[in-house]
């Protein structure tokens, strides 16, 4: 069972950038007027005319067509627009270069290369207050933060869409560019500090080619160190947020670094730094936040509180429906951009959980040798299983221990931040609100993706902390705090059946998977303690069914498993003992899969691994079990033959170990009475 670890691109975070950028909240507002083909065409051929100001307007009614819809985004490259808007990047008028740069959204980094000197050089005459040379300049001065926005837009957007575009990207040597953004984030506005500091983000997570940069310019790092430590604004919140994520990302080569005395573990004092400003961007009240979210929608009317600078709904005069429509983006985008900021904090917040746990998948290792046709190794590695099973447990037991030393735990500051800090935060986050899952007559609906991806982005943090605790050889977190993780449970199981009550969507499935996940890790931390209540069992056999997820189904599986072992509950044992027994004949017909099979005989084999077990004897002997998964074998080593080791290494490699502890627990449960 693996912890969930996020990667941080492509992640269709809210995009914090200008608000030109569409909010999405027409849709809650007016239905618009279609645009037609002869509307666009001759805009599109403004954009060739000798007239400096007819192409500037045509550039700019094309930034905005573009937020139109993707009916109207086909239309405009049916029309060639893109190759046009190349050109006029290279238009000797500022403004209409300006305006296309805003309005391209393309692999253009050779253009991008060539324009950024240009816009460097001019942000630093501005920082450095210069004086202007002529009228030409004094216009670049003007238009440069705008400018230098749409250029970090593309950068990112290019950033995002794959390794290989990634990787043309670091050719271009943006990283000082981006860098002069955050450490004059005092002198710059903030909404462009925040795009310099979302693509930087994005280029250092997972690029390994980029750390040489900050190896060899350790003021970066110290920069990043003090964004994190000295900006105390509210409305720099993201930008410390961010300054925490880059810092992560780069960890490898911070540890070449002078920031930490001699025998220190880098890791863990960064995550010492970071914690306090992860905890503090958790404080908003996303409850609140939607309510207000729903009255400016329905009123038409925001207003901007003078005190405190808050843009929130109140009644005011009647407003114009375009000045309705900028005020809800306004207001829309400023939300948006708050949960992206939760999102990017619970991220972290996992990954602190999963750091040093990393799994090699074993692609490299994989060859023509691995065991494939060799049946008689899968018997021969069942033929001593007392002594293959006491020694797995032996090495387990000694190889946690050896890991982990209980009491440095529990006086690490980073664990007692996340027990008495975050966790509260999380069941916060994690629970509903009006706009998470709504019905088709949506009233904002990209704040109701930001807000279920928020919630799922809690989930999944709850999830990794409980595995954590779980690893921990005494499980102390379970015992002493067994009364919050029992409601845990339940309120686990309430939050599943508010959200699969729900429209279906795609993001509700994702969020009921990881409700699952957190059950299955609750479940194996408190063991005995599971607090059971009769529809429990039948909920998820129940989701089992309704689902065509595999993924879901293995973590289904899985979350039964605990509840199993539980003594004093024969009769739950037997039903979930003959529902373990279904799946696995159901890989006779292929209705069952490979990865769902391999969780249920994993389960099978902790669940009925002692005839001790009050429920050994009249479910497992008296239910015949022994004898179906002896007749069992033949079909689950088709069934691991059948997986490709080379497109799906770890399945097969999981598969392989399943089919020799099958023939292994067969013959120990043979003997086991005797």
């Amino acid at each position: 069972m693996g912890k969930q670890k996020t990667q941080r691109r492509n992640k269709h975070r809210t995009n914090p950038l200008n608000a030109r950028v569409n909010a999405g909240v027409q849709q809650g507002v007016s239905e618009q007027n279609a645009v037609q083909p002869e509307q666009v065409l001759p805009v599109v051929q403004k954009l060739s005319s000798p007239d400096a100001t007819e192409r500037a307007w045509a550039a700019a009614c094309i930034s905005n067509l573009i937020m139109a819809g993707q009916a109207v985004r086909k239309l405009l490259l049916s029309k060639g627009v893109i190759p046009l808007l190349l050109e006029r990047l290279t238009d000797s008028n500022q403004e209409v270069m300006e305006e296309s740069l805003g309005a391209l959204r393309r692999d253009i980094l050779t253009i991008l290369a060539n324009l950024l000197p240009k816009i460097s050089q001019t942000i630093d005459l501005v920082l450095k207050k210069a004086p202007a040379v002529d009228d030409e300049d004094i216009g670049r001065r003007r238009t440069i933060w705008d400018q230098a926005e749409n250029f970090i837009y593309i950068i990112w957007s290019i950033s995002e869409a794959s390794d290989k575009h990634i990787r043309a990207v670091n050719r271009l040597n943006v990283i000082a560019f981006l860098i002069s953004f955050l450490s004059a984030a005092d002198q710059i506005p903030n909404r462009v500090v925040v795009a310099a500091g979302q693509c930087l983000n994005t280029l250092t997570d997972n690029n390994k080619d980029i750390y040489i940069e900050f190896q060899n310019n350790s003021q970066y790092i110290k920069m990043l160190y003090d964004i994190v430590d000295k900006f105390k604004d509210p409305n720099m919140i993201l930008v410390r947020v961010l300054a925490c994520a880059i810092l992560v990302n780069i960890r490898e080569a911070i540890q070449f670094t002078e920031f930490w005395d001699e025998g220190d573990d880098g890791a863990s004092e960064l995550n010492k730094m970071i914690l306090p400003v992860l905890v503090e961007s958790l404080n908003y009240d996303i409850q609140e936040a939607v309510r207000q979210v729903i009255h400016a929608v329905e009123s038409g009317n925001v207003a901007k509180h003078e005190e405190t600078g808050e843009v929130t709904p109140r009644p005011k005069q009647p407003l114009s429906k375009e000045e309705v429509i900028t005020n809800l983006q306004l207001y829309i985008q400023s939300v948006e951009e708050r949960l992206s900021t939760l999102q990017l904090s619970l991220e972290l917040l996992a990954d602190i959980c999963v750091q040093d746990d990393a799994e090699d998948d074993g692609w490299e290792d994989a060859d023509e040798n691995m065991v494939d046709e060799d049946e008689e190794g899968w018997e021969e590695e069942g033929n001593n299983a007392e002594e293959n099973i006491a020694e797995t447990a032996d090495l387990e037991q000694s190889t946690t221990s050896a890991a982990v030393n209980e009491q440095l735990i529990r006086s690490n500051p980073v664990v007692h931040a996340f027990i008495y800090q975050v966790m509260p935060q999380l069941i916060r986050l994690a629970t509903l609100t009006p706009l998470s899952f709504p019905s088709e007559n949506m009233l904002a609906p990209t704040v109701s993706d930001a807000i279920a991806l928020t919630h799922q982005r809690a989930l999944e943090c709850f999830n990794n902390f409980l595995l954590a605790m779980a690893e921990i050889p005494s499980k102390f977190w379970f015992k002493e705090f067994k009364a919050d993780a029992c409601q845990g449970w339940r309120w686990l199981f309430d939050l599943a059946n508010q959200v699969g009550a729900s429209p279906a969507s795609p993001a509700r499935e994702d969020v009921l998977e990881v409700i699952v996940t957190c059950l299955w890790s609750l479940g194996r931390g408190l063991q005995q303690d599971i607090p059971v209540e009769p529809s429990d069992v039948a909920s998820l056999f129940g989701a089992y069914h309704a689902t065509s997820s595999d993924s879901m189904r293995v973590k289904i599986v899985g979350c039964l498993g605990p509840i199993a072992m539980r003594q004093g509950a024969i009769e739950v044992n037997k039903e979930i003992g003959v529902f373990f027994m279904q799946v696995l004949n159901n890989t006779v017909s292929g209705q069952t899969s490979p990865a769902v099979a391999v969780e249920a005989l994993n389960c099978m084999y902790d669940v009925y691994a002692d005839c001790n077990f009050d429920y050994d004897e009249p479910v497992f002997i008296q239910g015949g079990f022994l004898v179906q998964l002896k007749k069992l074998v033949p079909t689950i080593r088709a069934m691991v033959k059948s997986v490709d080791k080379r497109r799906n290494f770890d399945l097969r490699s999981r598969s392989d170990e399943a089919l020799i502890n099958l023939v292994a627990f067969n013959k120990y449960k043979e003997t086991e009475r005797a």
